[in-house]
């Protein structure tokens, strides 16, 4: 081999070997859905009767946080509540932060609607997307989680 040909074989491997630095160190948060509460019959303790706890899961060694929450939530297929919200969260660094935010309810999810899902098991279907400013630039993570949740045990699912 000669020494032009050996020099072109260095750079190659180096330039095959490179991940842009922003891919390298940075993992994207994991998002899902801690818990869902449904406040029926008496004192809504938020704006809401529906609240929705999203937990951040930061693997990564530095701090970042959300610019924007967006999500959706279905209770046996019935669209039940939405929320878009440009909110600053700060998530710190290799931990997880737990976010429970208040739902705009959707016009079937009505008082007598909400009652009856209020205690036994139903399922849950939550989709969304969490913005996060990292030091990397902004990121977009989607989420959806789906599951059985019991309600009305302790007042909550």
């Amino acid at each position: 081999m000669t020494a032009g040909a050996g020099r072109h074989l260095v750079w190659a491997l180096i330039a095959a070997g490179c991940t842009p630095l922003g891919l390298w160190v940075y993992d994207d948060p994991v998002v899902t859905v801690s818990r869902i509460t449904l406040a029926v019959g008496g004192a809504t303790p938020s704006p809401s009767p529906v609240v929705v706890a999203l937990d951040l899961n930061n693997v990564n060694d530095y701090p970042i946080s959300t610019e924007r929450v967006e999500l959706s939530l279905r209770l046996d297929g019935i669209p039940i509540g939405q929320l878009q919200r440009d909110s600053t969260i700060e998530v710190a660094t290799d931990t997880v932060s737990t976010l429970a935010v208040p739902l705009a309810l959707e016009r079937h999810a009505t008082g007598e609607r909400l009652r009856a899902l209020g205690s036994g098991t139903h399922k849950f279907d939550v989709r969304g997307r969490a913005t996060f400013r990292t030091p990397f630039g902004i990121r977009k993570v989607r989420f959806a989680q789906e599951g059985s949740l019991v309600f009305g045990a302790r007042g909550d699912g």
